[in-house]
């Protein structure tokens, strides 16, 4: 069971006090005694911008408040129709290839935006104004169920969208504190995609996350009180041995996944892109950490980023997919990229 995030410090935009919400997170860390510390902007906070990578472990102890202040959809056509930029961006866990990193490098810390009110509206009118059925990933940049444990913006988000017509919310993710979320009412209008690797690679670089088998668990109360799940199969690291892995692990979900979550289930398949801030960053604040960035395997793939060679990724592509037809026959795959 994921454990409670309390930070180290808070930094805060003055205009969060104006939010109800904001107020009260203010005044919880207080209570705690935990720094607070203000700020003009959530994205520009100069004492942390120029911190060196080695305080990067400690960086993500941090939370910072602020508010959302440009909001649009962007077409997408891998888990939705639309990306949505929402409630939060960052993460509290240590992943040793987060995406987030190569955009926000060290400050890929957890931020939370106060104004739901003025992002839902807006969701509302551009669901309005698309007008035919369509999905809308609302966890792109952080960890919706992490965050939730926050602030509750996760289950709220949730109902909101269970008002809606034509409108249907996903999130991934990779922790298991989902209790709070059993009640909504969801109104079947939100999908859940739950993120798995196997349990060795869990605890080798996915530090600070929910077990597979947490994972699961979670994934089937979900199901249970209504909800569409998915597997989001990611990053696949193709480490020594990683066959055995993904078998071990197919086999485990098979038997941990309820029979009737198993009949719906869509899966999604994504091979690890790995940066060069990924690895500086990792040197130097985890310097013990496994090195993911295997020059023999990988390839550039854009600035600064590498992905697996054609080699290696066509015959691990056939592995997987043989994987899936052998252990969950019943799901449908969404997406292989």
């Amino acid at each position: 069971m994921m454990r409670p995030f309390i930070p180290l410090r808070v930094y805060y935009e003055e205009a969060v006090v104006k939010y109800e919400q904001g107020k009260k997170l203010i005044e919880r860390y207080e209570k705690l005694n935990i720094p607070l510390i203000p700020i003009e902007s959530h994205h520009k906070i100069d004492e942390l911008r120029h911190l060196p990578n080695k305080e990067f472990t400690k960086m993500k102890k941090y939370l910072i408040l602020g508010t959302r202040k440009a909001i649009k959809l962007t077409p997408n056509d891998k888990s939705a129709d639309f990306i949505l930029p929402f409630t939060s961006s960052g993460c509290t866990a240590t992943c040793l290839y987060c995406y987030l990193v190569c955009h926000f490098n060290t400050n890929s810390y957890l931020r939370i935006f106060m104004n739901r009110d003025e992002m839902i509206n807006k969701v509302k009118k551009m669901v309005q104004k698309v007008g035919e059925p369509k999905t809308y990933e609302i966890g792109c940049n952080s960890d919706m169920v992490l965050e939730n444990t926050i602030t509750g913006n996760l289950k709220w988000a949730i109902e909101e969208f269970g008002k809606l017509q034509n409108a249907t919310a996903t999130f991934a993710t990779k922790f298991d504190a989902v209790d709070d979320l059993l009640t909504a009412n969801h109104n079947g209008n939100t999908q859940m995609r739950i993120s798995i690797n196997p349990e060795e690679l869990i605890k080798k670089v996915e530090f600070g996350t929910s077990s597979l088998k947490e994972r699961i668990t979670a994934a089937n109360k979900m199901f249970e009180a209504g909800y569409k799940i998915g597997l989001n199969i990611a990053p696949i690291i193709l480490e020594e041995g990683w066959e055995v892995m993904y078998d071990n692990m197919f086999k485990e979900v098979k038997q941990l996944l309820l029979p009737k979550l198993k009949d719906q289930l869509f899966i999604e398949v994504i091979f690890m892109t790995y940066g060069l801030p990924n690895f500086y960053i990792n040197t130097e604040s985890m310097p013990k950490a496994v090195n993911l960035l295997d020059k023999d395997k990988m390839k550039p793939k854009g600035p600064g980023k590498y992905t697996y060679r054609n080699e290696y990724r066509n015959s691990a592509e056939k592995i997987i997919i043989g994987y899936i037809e052998k252990y969950l026959p019943e799901a449908t795959i969404s997406y292989i990229v």
